[in-house]
């Protein structure tokens, strides 16, 4: 699965993104590649396929397929961090997760 891992440090905001087996384990490649003294995760996402969803307030934005809640974008890519925290509560109860449609 592809993440998307971004952290707190002394320099401001930095983001890790790629591959992983697990949410734990793309957590810690993050901590690893990011080079400061001072690192807290402030948010996790997995990469999603995404759809268009009307939104009265904001017009179209783009919504995860899996689980309908809103995505945002890096590049030609779409993240959404509610997959992955349900992911988290899966790894921690220690059921198989299954993302429609893993990267």
């Amino acid at each position: 699965m592809k993440f998307l891992v971004f952290l707190n440090t002394e320099s401001g905001e930095q983001h890790w993104q790629g591959q992983a087996d697990s949410l734990v384990e793309a957590e810690k490649k993050a901590l690893a590649a990011i080079d400061a003294h001072s690192k807290t995760i402030s948010d996790t996402s997995i990469c999603c396929q995404w759809h268009w969803q009307y939104n009265p307030e904001l017009g179209d934005t783009e919504h995860c397929d899996n689980c309908g809640h809103p995505v945002y974008s890096v590049g030609e890519e779409y993240y959404c961090s509610e997959c992955a925290q349900r992911l988290r509560r899966a790894e921690v109860d220690g059921e198989l997760y299954t993302h429609r449609h893993p990267v």
